[in-house]
């Protein structure tokens, strides 16, 4: 199992792999950016790619990230997750433990936390890596 960061010079020949398993987690915004942004966020270098691989299964995991610049902080934000069917038990531990890549990675552009939006089931399979809930997001179309 591999954690590997994609590079933006290597976003075109990754895309094919991951797009399918970024396309279900895009599909459940609200209509504020499409796939096609993320690939080209992806290439500029706003977002960066991450993908969990093993020579048996192949890509199980497709994950974007962006560093957040607050006023007093730092945050590694992960903003968008798409994994194979029935693989979370493979990846979800080996992302989070303090010596992975995702964390070293932190450690080095000086994050203070991870930040991650997503739906309240991300709640009970993070809880255990010291994850916790702050907020919560609703919208409203304006009329």
């Amino acid at each position: 199992m591999k954690l590997i960061q994609i590079k933006p010079e290597a976003v075109d020949v990754t895309w094919p792999y991951v797009k399918d398993l970024l396309e279900k987690p895009v599909k459940r915004n609200s209509g504020e950016f499409n796939l096609e942004d993320v690939k080209s966020w992806l290439l500029m270098g706003h977002m960066l790619l991450w993908v969990v691989a093993n020579e048996k299964d192949g890509i199980v995991l497709a994950a974007t990230t962006e560093i957040i610049s607050y006023p007093r902080q730092k945050r590694l934000r992960v903003t968008l997750v798409g994994a194979k069917t029935g693989t979370m038990n493979k990846w979800l531990d080996y992302c989070w433990h303090k010596d992975s890549p995702l964390s070293q990675y932190a450690k080095e552009n000086k994050v203070e936390k991870f930040e991650i939006q997503g739906r309240e089931g991300w709640i009970r399979a993070l809880f255990r890596h010291g994850f916790r809930k702050y907020l919560t997001i609703l919208t409203k179309d304006v009329i």
